[in-house]
Parts: structure tokens; C-alpha cells; sequence
């Protein structure tokens, strides 16, 4: 069983759900307590949005690196980032990387390559809609990434600064995700992915018009997987 290297902190929300959902699905499938071993290195949210906010991306980079090589003394055989949005630099990170890394957008593919999907909507923050780390892995498999309009990007990236980063939920804000995903199903999108790990606080398959791709619960099975089998 290998030990888990987790970079959170962006945000606090969504590192708190992953830790959650990768012990919990571990005692669902087993029965028991007995899940991997995990170590986590927590960044300052403030600062790594400040960098992606100034397009500052090298800081970024070397920001993450300095997390990982934490979670190597650590002896973390692996690691993830608990998040979408440093995916932007996943390929500049992972070059230079201590510690095999997985891919959040690798597992989304995954799995919407499995059900069948051909044309899915990604909403997340803004550099993540608007990076292609999401376009290229979904590509291989034929399938296309959709995003919304800028109005509705903006309103999105809205919601997040100023409520679930921040672990807001409001019926205001859910009526807002659910009408951007119904206008890309009116657009053809067959799946919408929630691209953004703190989504899932306000959309999930119960209220969505469309099939949801949740990026946190698929990574947190992948991350589970390569514990337990590598």
C-alpha cells in the first residue's frame, strides 16, 4: 500500500472534501478502517490566487514543487493536487516533479469515455476553462470540451471568490449553476463537467440538467486505486 502525497489549500473547502471522500470511499469498499496512509501539505490559498489572478505562473510553479518536495521528506510515494486549477502548470510541475503525480483531467476522460459521452461542458474558474489541459485529455478519446460564454464564465468565477470558496452556499448561487448548465445542454453538451472541487458543494446529478462528471470524486477514486494497486 503506498502512502498518499496530498497538496491542498486551494481551497481549504475542497482539500477537506477530498481528504473526507478518499478515507470514506476506502471503508466503503472494504469494510474496515485500515485505509492508506496520507500526508498532506497545505498551501496559502491567498497567494497562489494572487499569482494565477497576475498570470504569475512560474511562482506558481515553483510553489507547488516546494509543496511536493515537502510531501517527498514526508515519504509520500505519490501525489496528488487536490485541485483543477493547477492543472494549468500540471505539465511544468510535473517535469520537474520529486514524485510521480497523477492528473485530475485523466480520470474525468476516463470516465466520461466509459459512459459514452461525446460532447461534455467543462465550468471551473476561469484559467481552467480557459487553459486546454481538459481539451487535450478529453481529445484522445474523441470526445469535445464545451465552455460557456464569458458572461457566464464570469459569473461563475464570481461565485467562487466570493461564496464557496470561502464555504458559502446559497439558492442563489445553485440557480446560477443550474441555468449555465441547462443553457450548454440547449448548446448539445451531453455531460457537464464540474471542473472547480467545489462545485460539488452546490451541483451534484440530483439537481443538475445535465450528467455530472464530478473531477473531485473521480480523482479520489483514481488516487485510491493507486494506493491500493499502483
Amino acid at each position: 500500500m503506498k502512502r498518499i502525497g496530498i497538496i491542498g489549500g486551494l481551497s481549504a473547502e475542497s482539500t477537506t472534501h477530498f481528504y473526507g471522500a478518499l478515507t470514506k470511499l476506502y471503508v466503503e469498499q472494504h469494510n474496515d478502517t485500515d485505509y492508506p496512509e496520507i500526508v498532506l501539505f497545505s498551501v496559502r490559498f491567498q497567494t497562489f490566487m494572487n499569482w494565477s489572478k497576475a498570470g504569475e505562473w512560474d511562482k506558481f510553479t515553483n510553489g507547488l514543487l516546494n509543496g511536493l518536495q515537502a510531501l517527498r521528506a514526508s515519504g509520500a510515494d505519490f501525489a496528488v493536487i487536490a485541485a483543477n486549477l493547477p492543472h494549468v502548470v500540471f505539465d511544468e510541475v510535473e517535469h520537474e516533479s520529486p514524485l510521480p503525480l497523477l492528473h485530475i483531467a485523466d480520470a474525468v476522460s476516463a470516465s466520461a469515455h466509459q459512459r459514452g459521452f461525446r460532447r461534455v461542458a467543462l465550468i471551473g474558474t476561469l484559467p481552467t476553462m480557459n487553459a486546454s489541459f481538459y481539451h487535450d485529455r478529453l481529445k484522445p478519446f474523441g470526445i469535445e470540451c464545451m465552455t460557456p460564454s464569458v458572461e457566464h464564465q464570469m459569473m461563475i468565477q464570481e461565485i467562487l471568490d466570493t461564496e464557496l470558496f470561502r464555504g458559502i452556499m446559497t439558492t442563489e448561487a445553485e440557480q446560477k449553476f443550474i441555468h449555465i448548465i441547462d443553457s450548454m445542454k440547449e448548446q448539445g453538451s451531453d455531460a457537464v463537467i464540474l471542473g472547480c472541487t467545489e462545485i460539488p458543494m452546490l451541483i451534484s446529478d440530483t439537481n443538475s440538467p445535465l450528467p455530472v462528471l464530478d473531477s473531485t470524486m473521480l480523482f479520489v477514486k483514481k488516487t485510491l486505486e493507486t494506493a491500493l494497486f499502483g
